[in-house]
């Protein structure tokens, strides 16, 4: 098993599991963060993975983003100038349905 797949399983776990503390989730935004960064060297597999927890946390972005805010300010995402596109920084305003979160992830190879 890849550390890439390693990290997306335990963002997965955090977005799966909502009775971790705030301060734990608020952890799982910086490691969503970090996978960004590496989204490029991910396999297919690995992107469908990450693309279907992301969706689990769009679903639960309502509850999450209350949980997160006992711990962390989410305008500060906007006073900070994190990108949009790191919409989980945002995750107050997808909750709001002030933003979308849109996927396009095309196939690498034709099965």
């Amino acid at each position: 098993m890849s550390q890439f797949k390693q990290d997306i399983l335990n963002y997965g776990d955090d977005v799966k599991d909502l009775d971790y503390s705030a301060y734990e989730h608020l952890r799982m935004l910086h490691d969503r963060t970090q996978i960004e960064n590496i989204v490029d060297k991910l396999d297919m597999n690995e992107k469908i993975m990450l693309v279907m927890y992301d969706l689990m946390l769009v679903e639960k972005a309502e509850e999450m983003a209350k949980h997160i805010s006992k711990v962390y300010d989410f305008s500060l995402s906007d006073k900070n100038g994190i990108p949009i596109e790191q919409w989980w920084w945002h995750l107050d305003k997808v909750a709001e349905g002030k933003v979308k979160v849109n996927y396009n992830v095309s196939a690498e190879k034709v099965i």
